[in-house]
């Protein structure tokens, strides 16, 4: 189980990588009180916290207190002007990604469409 999210998690910054974001996967062996996301990226102004799953099955669990550590996080980041708290779901074949505004638990299903293109974010 833990190699599927470390295989999704280097998948993830390949991708945002290719689409222009400086990305990286922040390696933690154990929850811990800090406030770390699984992966992070800026681009231009803005700056990514990502909480990454990866399941064979129908849906993944996101806690609120995974959630509250990407927010912790961002809060940072001063400097920049646009943040945003990502959830992302790999499935077989699909990635599912759901923009968090708010603290609290969340699942997101294989069968969702993502609530934002990565393509998208942060161009101008």
């Amino acid at each position: 189980m833990r190699r599927k999210g470390y295989d999704a998690e280097r998948s993830l910054v390949r991708k945002l990588r290719s689409l222009g974001f400086r990305a990286v996967r922040i390696p933690s062996s154990a929850p811990s009180s800090e406030p770390l996301p699984d992966v992070f990226a800026t681009m231009n102004d803005g700056i990514l916290a990502i909480e990454v799953k990866a399941s064979n099955e129908d849906r993944i669990y996101f806690r609120s207190s995974q959630v509250r550590k990407l927010f912790e996080f961002l809060d940072m980041f001063i400097p920049y002007k646009r943040k945003a708290a990502l959830l992302a779901g790999k499935f077989p074949y699909k990635w599912v990604f759901k923009m968090v505004e708010e603290v609290g638990d969340y699942i997101i299903r294989r069968d969702d469409e993502s609530s934002i293109h990565l393509e998208y974010i942060f161009k101008d």
